[in-house]
């Protein structure tokens, strides 16, 4: 997943500063729309208003995974690690992923995909000390009721995200 998201990164990033350098002028009006949507999607986050988050309710077919643990590891962890193949449970994600591709900055891209799939990935690290599935169902249970709370830190930190592409006299 670290992996993946990283690449994912890097690639939108890339795709970034290759539009930019053909269009230099957008930036400003694209990192504006993208203040106005992360704000949208900040009141979304918040319950405020319902909108649709981009993604797919799509999972890894039994049938990629079954021919070893760590070929089935290694193409859950890729094609999940990508962020927008499968469920996205929050905003935060398609507004990440637009930045990324706004500002052009690799290296910013690389880092921010990073992070995104080692934190992608923390559920299953922390699956690892469950020895009985009754431990699986505790874990799945705990992580969902912190569901409501991710939600609002993750409302709050996109109308700051909002606040500052929309006040911001340039985008760096």
């Amino acid at each position: 997943m670290t992996a993946a998201g990283t690449a994912t990164g890097i690639a939108l990033s890339g795709a970034g500063a290759a539009v930019s350098a053909f269009l230099p002028g957008m930036t400003a009006p694209l990192a504006a729309g993208l203040g106005a949507a992360a704000f949208a999607y900040s009141l979304h986050e918040l319950g405020f208003l319902r909108l649709p988050v981009p993604g797919r309710d799509w999972q890894v077919p039994v049938e990629w995974v079954r021919d070893g643990f760590y070929r089935g590891a290694a193409i859950f962890g890729a094609t999940a690690g990508v962020g927008v193949l499968t469920r996205v449970p929050f905003a935060t994600l398609p507004i990440l992923l637009a930045w990324l591709f706004i500002s052009g900055n690799v290296a910013y891209g690389a880092l921010a995909g990073l992070v995104y799939g080692a934190a992608r990935a923390l559920p299953i690290y922390a699956s690892a000390s469950c020895t009985e599935p009754a431990g699986m169902f505790q874990l799945n249970q705990r992580l969902q009721q912190l569901a409501p709370l991710q939600h609002q830190i993750a409302g709050i930190a996109l109308a700051a995200f909002a606040a500052y592409l929309l006040a911001a006299p340039a985008v760096p």
